[in-house]
């Protein structure tokens, strides 16, 4: 089976403007149902994954994550998440 990149170089600029929405991560942080800390690397981590399975749709991704999250986060701010993962979560893959 043949293996996609990561994240390709077209991808990375393209993410790289949404950073600026995410102004302090360490304000975005959630407790789980089970009493779990649930940090913006999490949250960054999730959306990522979200992002590689919707087909790095972005309208998609946001999409997936409204209805898994049951809330109305705007696809930009999902995405800024996903480029919070790719920028500082990856270490340079």
């Amino acid at each position: 089976m043949p293996q996609t990149p990561m994240i390709t170089n077209d991808e990375r600029e393209q993410l790289q403007p949404l950073l600026s929405l995410i102004r302090d991560p360490d304000q975005l942080y959630a407790c789980t149902m089970s009493g779990e800390f649930f940090d913006c690397a999490d949250h960054a981590l999730m959306a990522f994954q979200i992002w590689r399975r919707m087909g790095r749709n972005n309208e998609a991704t946001g999409a997936a994550w409204r209805r898994l999250m049951e809330s109305d986060c705007p696809t930009q701010d999902v995405m800024a998440l996903v480029a919070f993962h790719v920028f500082h979560g990856m270490n340079g893959k």
